[in-house]
């Protein structure tokens, strides 16, 4: 009996402790005391900057807590997906534009948690905006920084031709550029060409836009690649080629077109922002920096971006929203750029970096002035899922196999049964 009433108080103090601790959680829980888990992944540094530039935040919020798992790019994905197909998705995770485009539909609107969102809205480059929305036009996400493609250019060559590049691209054309670009070949013995592109429509793109050229219809509903626009910069593109003043082995072999620029041999690399840090560290025989893209049409960049953002099923969406609503703000995001190396994509910054200041403002003030359409397309998943089909067929024309508005009609029929769906 002794022993039977042992147990019996051991098993109330046990149900006590149980309920205790169930209460203190409770408690908590009630005072938000929560723990974030949030997804990020490196370039170089970011985790780092990130917790370093929230510690203000957190220790304004001591209820708040960070579980911050970094995971490798190359898996990082794969696991978002498996993480939000499994009913556990992180309370936020850094994605890419990319990203957006193919878990679009993951994604926690914004607008039910912040009030003031139309306001918050005007903080930022129409482009980087444009990455953010969802089909239904729901902001799903904050964008923290911002990518650019743009023209870096070879400036002793162009000196040695008697240039000042920084001073003609404020106002040249593509036309003014392939006139310059073969006096620079000319002064300077060891420059074979003119310009290198990287393999990837992203960057084609470039071209294509300021040329006026789109893939879509205005509306995104339908593909139009065999508009005037691009059929004329595939021409532009092909005739670059066929004269030797764009390097063949690029697109239609294997070389790469940042080992190219660095050694000297090509005057102007159409590469991405990101580009700055590499030339940065490895070009030391020549003044290099960014220019403006020489304009077609219009001027324009293809944008592109990293971005936070919390999701549907999300444990604390509440939490997690004001975690990034405070990592996107004006002063944080200065903060986090200017540690990272990376773009503003809020309009108000000015961002004190340790070097290369100008560079970051040319591929700023080129995001400043590209349209809205152009993330809009890049988003795209059904177009994305044809971009190594769009690349072919424009290889397809520097071969010689055919010719620009086959290749355009080719796309065209090959996207058109996407939209139909």
């Amino acid at each position: 009996m002794k022993k039977s009433l042992v147990f019996m108080t051991l098993v109330l103090w046990m149900i006590a402790g149980i309920f205790a601790a169930g209460k203190k959680e409770s408690a908590e829980g009630t005072r938000g005391g929560v723990t974030l888990t949030v997804l990020w992944f490196n370039d170089a540094n970011e985790s780092d900057v990130f917790l370093a530039t929230m510690q203000d935040y957190l220790q304004a919020n001591p209820h708040i807590k960070i579980d911050l798992q970094v995971i490798a790019f190359s898996e990082y994905e794969q696991k978002l997906k498996m993480m939000i197909s499994g009913g556990v998705p992180p309370d936020a995770a850094r994605v890419t534009n990319n990203n957006i485009s193919t878990l679009i539909d993951s994604f926690l609107p914004l607008e039910s948690y912040i009030p003031e969102l139309e306001e918050l809205k005007k903080n930022y480059l129409p482009s980087s905006l444009a990455f953010a929305m969802n089909r239904q036009n729901q902001m799903i996400a904050f964008p923290t920084e911002a990518t650019a493609n743009g023209m870096l250019a070879n400036k002793t060559a162009f000196k040695n031709a008697g240039i000042d590049v920084d001073e003609v691209s404020k106002t040249w054309t593509w036309t003014t550029w392939e006139e310059m670009i073969k006096k620079v070949i000319a002064a300077n013995s060891a420059m074979k060409y003119g310009l290198a592109v990287d393999f990837t429509n992203h960057r084609f793109a470039t071209l294509m836009f300021a040329f006026g050229g789109r893939f879509m219809n205005e509306t995104q509903t339908g593909m139009n690649f065999s508009n005037p626009g691009t059929i004329n910069t595939i021409k532009f593109f092909k005739s670059l080629h066929d004269q030797e003043l764009i390097p063949r082995s690029v697109w239609l072999g294997s070389e790469n077109p940042a080992e190219l620029f660095q050694a000297g041999v090509v005057a102007c690399h159409i590469g991405g922002s990101w580009n700055i840090n590499t030339y940065n560290q490895n070009v030391k025989n020549f003044e290099w920096g960014a220019v403006m893209t020489p304009r077609g049409t219009i001027v324009s960049s293809v944008p592109g971006g990293k971005f936070i953002a919390s999701f549907k099923g999300a444990a604390h969406p509440a939490e997690a929203i004001a975690l990034m609503k405070a990592f996107s703000d004006k002063e944080h995001t200065s903060r986090y750029v200017r540690d990272t190396f990376n773009i503003s994509s809020r309009v108000d910054t000015a961002v004190n970096y340790p070097s290369n200041a100008q560079d970051f403002k040319v591929f700023g003030d080129l995001l400043k002035v590209t349209p809205a359409f152009t993330a809009n397309e890049m988003k795209n998943p059904e177009l994305n899922t044809i971009a190594i089909f769009i690349r072919d067929q424009v290889v397809e024309v520097l071969l010689g196999n055919s010719s620009p508005e086959t290749a355009a009609r080719n796309v065209d029929e090959k996207g058109a049964p996407l939209f139909k769906k």
